[in-house]
Parts: structure tokens; C-alpha cells; sequence
């Protein structure tokens, strides 16, 4: 077994730029399982999440890394999987005829699915809805929710496990997806 070359971000991110394969082995190495578990929290099926985050990993290698030095590489792929998350989240939505849509307006559309989802995040437990709204509306880290909310990082862990695991109840696959979009892309609840 051939032992892997250690990088460090800003060598990793050259080599990634020049197309070097062992710098690509690294960042695959090193990334993937844990952008899987990013994608899936959303997604629902980790078969899924792999493909999105396959696709990343497929842009990267034939086109080489297309980052700014003033870009981290880890919030570089984040939003990569993220906006892969987004398109596949349009992708599922129910598409609604065109018979309907000129009957509705598209606002209307929207507000309906506004308040759907904003009912099913108002349905969750309390600290749940709190930490959830902390973390995904206001964009917090956990251990800035932990410090607000005076409970530890690992409460605030506990309390997003068990908001997915609630909202995963309530949506399908396809909904679950089109509830990352509106917290991730959309406007945002309330103004946001």
C-alpha cells in the first residue's frame, strides 16, 4: 500500500488548480465521506447524496480547481454540494401544468409552500425549532448557537439530528430537497 502524500490547504489547492492527481486523491480522500453526510442530511438517501457529491468531484477533476485564494476549500465544496443539493432539489420538485399555473399566480405557489414548510418547522419540538432556526436561518455555527442558547455543542448536535430526523418524517425525499432549497436559496422565512 502506497502511503498518501500530506497537504497542506494552500499547496493542496495548487496542485488541485495544475490537475495533479495525487493532490485530487487527497481531496477525495479526505472530504468525501463527510460531504456525503452533508448532502444526505438534505437529500435523505445517501445513494443520492454520493451521486451530487460524485458530480463535484468529477467537475473538479476535468476541469481542475476554479477557486480565489481568498476562498476556503472547504466552503468551496460545501457550496459546490449545496448547489448540487439545490439542483437536485429542482429537479424533484412536482412540476405543476401549465393549466395551473395560469389559473395560480406564482406567488401564490409560493406562499403555499412557504407556509407548508414553515409549518413543519414550527411543528418541531422547541429546543429543536430554536437550534434548527439558530444554525440554518440565522447561519450560526454550532458552538455560536451553543453559546446563545448557554447549552453545549453537543446539545446543539443532538438537537439538529433530531430536527432532520423530525422533518424527514413529515416530507418525502423530493420535499425534504425543496425544504433545503427554501432554507438555502430562497428568500428566506420572515423576511430573511
Amino acid at each position: 500500500m502506497t502511503e498518501r502524500v500530506k497537504y497542506d490547504v494552500n499547496q493542496l489547492v495548487q496542485d488541485l488548480k495544475k490537475g495533479y492527481e495525487p493532490a485530487f486523491d487527497y481531496l477525495f480522500t479526505t472530504r468525501y465521506e463527510d460531504l456525503c453526510r452533508f448532502a444526505r442530511a438534505f437529500v435523505g438517501s445517501y445513494d443520492v447524496a454520493e451521486d451530487i457529491v460524485q458530480d463535484v468531484f468529477v467537475r473538479i477533476w476535468e476541469n481542475n480547481l476554479k477557486i480565489s485564494s481568498d476562498i476556503s476549500l472547504d466552503s468551496y465544496l460545501y457550496v459546490a454540494v449545496r448547489n448540487g443539493c439545490v439542483s437536485y432539489a429542482r429537479r424533484q420538485r412536482p412540476h405543476v401544468g401549465l393549466e395551473a399555473l395560469s389559473e395560480m399566480e406564482t406567488e401564490e405557489i409560493l406562499a403555499e409552500d412557504w407556509k407548508y414548510v414553515w409549518d413543519a418547522v414550527e411543528s418541531l419540538p422547541e429546543q429543536c425549532r430554536v437550534v434548527l432556526k439558530l444554525v440554518v436561518l440565522e447561519d450560526m455555527k454550532y458552538a455560536e448557537a451553543a453559546e446563545k442558547l448557554d447549552i453545549s455543542v453537543n446539545t446543539v448536535k443532538t438537537q439538529m439530528k433530531i430536527a432532520y430526523r423530525e422533518l424527514r418524517k413529515k416530507f418525502t425525499s423530493g420535499e425534504i430537497s425543496v425544504l433545503f432549497y427554501y432554507f438555502y436559496v430562497g428568500e428566506g422565512f420572515n423576511g430573511r
